[in-house]
């Protein structure tokens, strides 16, 4: 059996949280999510603990590219 402690720490390497931009509470998953364009995907959080919103932009490398 795992320690808790290790348990937590893969559960929150797995898992991308994402913290609120006003209170910093962990918000788990965006409440709607659109594709800006090929590479671009576009999220809109909402924050139950303080009801602030705010959108994340996620840009993804043209397949190919090379890195920089």
């Amino acid at each position: 059996m795992k320690p808790q402690y290790q348990t937590l720490r893969s559960f929150h390497l797995s898992r991308p949280i994402v913290p609120c931009a006003q209170c910093g509470e962990a918000l788990f998953a965006p409440e709607w999510s659109e594709y800006f364009d090929d590479h671009r995907i576009r999220h809109v959080w909402s924050c139950d603990g303080c009801d602030y919103r705010f959108e994340t932009l996620v840009s993804y490398p043209t397949p190919g590219a090379a890195a920089a």
